[in-house]
């Protein structure tokens, strides 16, 4: 925001790209639930993973509320910024999927 560029705009495009790449975000996610779920438990596995997901938005609101007001738009996006590089970090170590056919491969 520091660039010579009116801001409201600027957000505008950031807050539509971000749908965006929310939206497949959770695509992925789904399909991970039930890549990773045993056949006999999706039911409790998904069910787990919206009770988790709820979890994780109130935290998120939290937590952003808290850094916009101690930080401001700048370091609320720093901290965004900062916890994406920490999720992707602890994807890295996620185990192959193993479909029916006992082919294994990895969630990409």
């Amino acid at each position: 925001l520091g660039a010579d560029l009116a801001p409201g705009p600027v957000l505008v495009v950031g807050l539509v790209l971000f749908g965006f790449v929310f939206a497949l975000n959770s695509a992925v996610h789904s399909y991970l639930v039930l890549a990773y779920s045993d056949a006999e438990r999706v039911s409790m596995n998904v069910g787990f993973y919206y009770m988790a997901n709820a979890g994780g938005r109130l935290a998120g609101t939290v937590i952003s509320g808290a850094a916009y007001q101690a930080h401001g738009l700048e370091g609320c996006l720093w901290w965004s910024t900062a916890l994406v590089v920490a999720a992707t970090v602890f994807s890295l170590p996620l185990p192959a999927i193993v479909h029916a056919g006992g082919e294994k491969r990895h969630a990409d």
